[in-house]
């Protein structure tokens, strides 16, 4: 009688209960993994291109303020782009190793004029082939846009 009530009074979990409650968070974890995975590769992408946007009008500001012509030179053969003014590195900056930039301006490198003013073109980030982002610079105004793609 007393081991009867000893087995009646326990609690706690079965190994059996254990086993499926671990399966079950393990099968939703791996549900939401993707979207965690996905959700961290755009926003890698959009503060890349966001630094990209500040460094562009960096050198716009630059070109108005001191009046000189201001180039921001992309450098995709080294992994870099520069911002130099009179032959004078004003700034550098790594691009991102798994990805590629393409440009249409010529010799990937724009020029704003003293008054800021600038040719218009795009730069699209590349990976694996697919555009995965832009960076738009509108004619004569300079203003930038960044575009990322999901």
């Amino acid at each position: 009688m007393a081991i009867r009530k000893f087995l009646r009074e326990e609690t706690g979990w079965t190994l059996v209960e254990l086993s499926l409650s671990m399966m079950m968070i393990s099968f939703m974890t791996l549900l939401a993994l993707p979207a965690f995975v996905q959700w961290g590769d755009r926003l890698e992408r959009e503060l890349f291109l966001r630094g990209m946007a500040a460094d562009l009008r960096f050198a716009q500001v630059q070109s108005r303020l001191t009046e000189e012509e201001t180039v921001f030179l992309l450098q995709p053969s080294q992994g870099v782009y520069v911002v130099l003014q009179d032959g004078h590195l004003l700034r550098r900056e790594a691009l991102p190793t798994q990805y590629k930039i393409a440009s249409n301006y010529p010799h990937h490198q724009v020029v704003f004029r003293k008054s800021g003013q600038v040719r218009g073109g795009t730069f699209h980030l590349i990976r694996g082939g697919e555009r995965v982002g832009k960076i738009v610079v509108q004619v004569a105004s300079g203003r930038v846009r960044v575009e990322v793609d999901p």
